[in-house]
């Protein structure tokens, strides 16, 4: 734990704070304990980046496509959630940019959070990871911050997780390969019955909604131990690189970002093609 923590997990917990959330639902994910054990709701605020529009996307092409509802439909769970958590619905934000684009859209992004973020005057931005696992979330991250070492904006920020399991490294955590002197811990035991019901609200990520699909995007099981066990969040320091929050294996790490961000559609493809094929052999 930093020296200084307390006063971090303070402000996570009073400050006039910004959410940016690439997708519907990762607000929740890596925030909703925070948001619930906010002392004045009328000081949170968060903006959504992304349509959602392909989340849930078929893994083979000839399974169907998109549905063109999906952004309308991940909207109003967003606002359902965030009614849960208790924030007031102009708190609100969507920018409605391209979901799984954002690194094709970076000036357009940085522009748009640029306006966003000076409107809403934050003193605190949370942001994801610089390295999850969605390169959304890695665009998100690194917009914000070029934005802050370009002096543009003025916050303290703070990351969050939402793709915590990684196969490919020790400890399949990648919070343990953090220095533990930039990691802050909320207990969020109190308030993990409203985080679920939040992401209850999730309809489209929670639930099948389509014959192709063979699971939920969110199952049962990572519901239950995302909302039982405390949230992390790590102080960002703009200015430093970004491998410097690692204790050791830095290489390493930065190999398995990579392999884990670009390889993990690909292989379920290849398991939804095999079990495509099987469920058609004649034997």
């Amino acid at each position: 734990m930093m020296q200084h923590s307390d006063a971090v997990v303070d402000a996570l917990l009073s400050a006039r704070m910004l959410i940016i959330s690439p997708h519907m639902d990762d607000e929740i994910l890596g925030c909703g304990g925070v948001m619930s054990l906010h002392t004045d709701k009328r000081l949170l605020y968060c903006m959504f980046v992304t349509d959602g529009a392909k989340s849930p996307l078929p893994l083979l092409p000839w399974q169907g496509r998109p549905d063109t509802e999906l952004p309308k439909i991940r909207e109003r769970e967003a606002r359902h959630a965030l009614g849960e958590i208790g924030l007031p619905e102009n708190n609100l934000t969507f920018l409605g940019l391209s979901d799984n684009g954002l690194a094709w859209q970076h000036q357009d992004l940085m522009r748009r959070l640029e306006v966003e973020i000076c409107r809403i005057r934050p003193t605190l931005i949370l942001v994801p990871f610089r390295y999850d696992q969605h390169p959304d979330h890695v665009a998100v991250h690194r917009a914000v911050r070029e934005l802050i070492r370009q002096g543009r904006i003025t916050a303290q920020v703070l990351e969050y997780f939402v793709y915590i399991r990684w196969r490919l490294i020790p400890g399949r955590d990648i919070r343990v390969m953090v220095s533990a002197q930039r990691l802050v811990q909320v207990d969020i035991a109190s308030v993990s019955e409203q985080k679920r019901n939040a992401l209850g609200e999730y309809r489209s990520q929670t639930s099948i909604m389509y014959p192709w699909q063979e699971s939920p995007i969110l199952t049962d099981e990572s519901i239950r131990w995302r909302c039982s066990e405390p949230e992390y969040f790590l102080v960002s320091e703009p200015g430093e690189p970004l491998l410097a929050c690692f204790t050791a294996k830095r290489y390493r790490i930065l190999c398995a970002h990579y392999a884990e961000r670009f390889g993990k559609r690909r292989k379920d493809q290849v398991i939804a093609l095999v079990r495509w094929l099987l469920r058609r052999s004649p034997g």
